[in-house]
């Protein structure tokens, strides 16, 4: 039998697992996709570690499969911690979901109280250009107005009742 006498047993498998390393440690910290780091990380630890056990038996340098070891298991954990604080988000996501649903709710309610007040004002500002709606209802006559509709409803009769409103005066 001969003897395998090379000092370079095992450099290529090395070469192979830090740069599987390098990648997996970059694609771990992008986000939504760190979860493809498993995969190349779990490929340069396995390389490494064949590398490892090369280079151990016929006393070559060790440098290349130990950086693409640890590279990978640094890249395999930062990935791991991707998936499992993504798996703790979309766990809230329905409490959030809820939230957000409140707020906008909230918010509806209080746009639709300031509209009923009768007294509102829309600004659109884009750039220099400006433009403003305001609007003012009396309360009385949109009191007045709802008096009618319920006399009508409660009367049943075919009297017609038609409301004018002049939008033609003046601004104060």
């Amino acid at each position: 039998m001969e003897e395998n006498t090379n000092k370079n047993s095992g450099q290529g498998l090395g070469v192979a697992a830090l740069i599987l390393g390098i990648i997996s440690f970059v694609v771990a910290f992008i986000p939504c996709v760190g979860f493809f780091a498993l995969f190349t990380a779990l490929v340069a630890i396995v390389l490494g570690a064949i590398g490892l056990s090369q280079a151990s038996r016929t006393d070559s340098p060790r440098g290349l499969m130990l950086g693409g070891l640890i590279i990978g298991v640094v890249a395999l954990f930062i990935s791991i911690a991707q998936v499992v604080i993504l798996a703790g988000l979309s766990d809230k996501a329905g409490f959030l979901e809820e939230k957000i649903e409140d707020v906008l709710q909230d918010i509806e309610d209080n746009v639709l109280d300031e509209f009923e007040d009768g007294n509102f004002r829309i600004t659109i500002e884009d750039g220099e250009d400006k433009i403003e709606i305001n609007s003012s209802v009396k309360r009385e006559l949109r009191d007045k107005l709802d008096e009618l509709e319920d006399l009508e409803d409660d009367n049943k009769s075919s009297v017609d009742i038609s409301v004018k409103i002049d939008t033609s005066a003046e601004k104060k």
